[in-house]
């Protein structure tokens, strides 16, 4: 190949090169440019905002709540004679060897009247007696109750028990066996019922 060839080759190359460049500076549009981001408008809804679920229930500006009253459990006549028949085992079992301990447990469940009879009955028993070593002791067992009176408005009740009692004397083995009704009176003191006299008839 001539050298004349060769360089208009050369020249042409050179000129396709030129166009190229200037095609590309002041012709070509990027058509690749990212899109400018368009902000979105709020969507406005004319319906309401469900409201977050609450776990207690608000009442209405206004609104009067009524609550119940808490009813307080009375004491019907069978729970009397439960407490009687309770009271009367262990009023009714004593020895000399216990100290008076049958009726000290017991004041709790007596009236401000039995309690001063109580602690007068302790007294002058503990000043007349008389020192022994032979025991002797009574044990009581309730058998029937019978409410003899109940009146929940006044706050009175009256209850016959009858009792099978053992009294031993030295010993325990050779205990003698007897029945003794007691009358269990009951008063209602300050809200609450209380015995107020418990009387021990006749063998």
């Amino acid at each position: 190949m001539s050298r004349r060839t060769v360089g208009i080759i050369i020249i042409l190359t050179g000129l396709i090169l030129i166009f190229g460049i200037v095609y590309v500076i002041f012709i070509y549009k990027f058509t690749s440019q990212q899109p400018e981001a368009v902000e979105k408008e709020p969507v406005i809804s004319d319906q309401p905002k469900k409201p977050i679920e609450q776990t207690i229930a608000v009442p209405p500006t206004g609104t009067t709540i009524k609550v119940a009253p808490i009813k307080k459990t009375e004491i019907n006549q069978d729970d009397l004679a439960r407490i009687a028949s309770a009271f009367t085992e262990r009023f009714g079992s004593f020895s000399n060897q216990s100290d008076y301990g049958n009726i000290r447990d017991l004041k709790l469940f007596m009236s401000s009247k039995m309690q001063t009879w109580a602690d007068n009955y302790i007294s002058q028993a503990q000043a007349s007696n008389q020192q022994t070593a032979i025991y002797y002791g009574i044990t009581t067992k309730a058998i029937t109750t019978e409410v003899k009176q109940f009146d929940s408005e006044s706050g009175q009740a009256e209850i016959l028990i009858k009792n099978q009692r053992k009294e031993a004397i030295g010993t325990t083995i050779n205990a003698s066996t007897f029945y003794q009704n007691i009358i269990i009176k009951f008063i209602r003191e300050k809200g609450a019922w209380k015995i107020d006299s418990a009387i021990w008839q006749e063998k």
